[in-house]
């Protein structure tokens, strides 16, 4: 039924994990965005990073560019995620990934111009917090979400 969509925009107002993701197929996208709803709260990802590229595979084996906008992730959890990527053979498409105020920051910059140089995917990182309403605080610098009040991470890994 919706085999011809190239485009696919998550809206999260939850925290994002794969299985929720995983959950959706549409075989001819080309294109995926994972964000929250305009002026929503902004969403943490609460998934082994390592998880992300084999739930992408189960949406579209032919996605070209993945972009997370607007999610508390850090700069650890993206070099985990984008290590991820590198052993997953599946995504032979994918020429683009982009992390959009996803609380990096420029030590990210270093890993980010060697993973270009050498890998077979574009890496871009646009730093900063996630816009938005936040669903945490910190406490002892650690980041703890308000609702779940689970770890999402410490203060050193959500910069901007």
């Amino acid at each position: 039924m919706f085999d011809n969509v190239k485009r696919v925009t998550i809206m999260v107002v939850r925290p994002i994990n794969s299985d929720v993701i995983q959950r959706i197929h549409l075989p001819g996208a080309t294109e995926l965005t994972i964000q929250p709803p305009e002026k929503s709260y902004a969403q943490p990802f609460y998934e082994e990073p390592t998880s992300l590229p084999n739930a992408l595979l189960n949406i579209s084996p032919q996605l070209v560019k993945v972009t997370l906008c607007d999610v508390y992730i850090g700069n650890r959890t993206v070099e985990q995620i984008l290590v991820a990527f590198r052993s997953t053979h599946n995504l032979k498409h994918l020429e683009t990934i982009r992390f959009i105020r996803c609380g990096t920051d420029k030590r990210m910059d270093d890993f980010t111009a060697v993973w270009n140089l050498y890998q077979f995917m574009e890496v871009k990182v646009e730093h900063g917090k996630p816009l938005g309403k936040r669903t945490s605080e910190q406490v002892d610098g650690i980041l703890i979400d308000r609702f779940t009040q689970t770890t999402i991470a410490r203060e050193d890994e959500i910069t901007g």
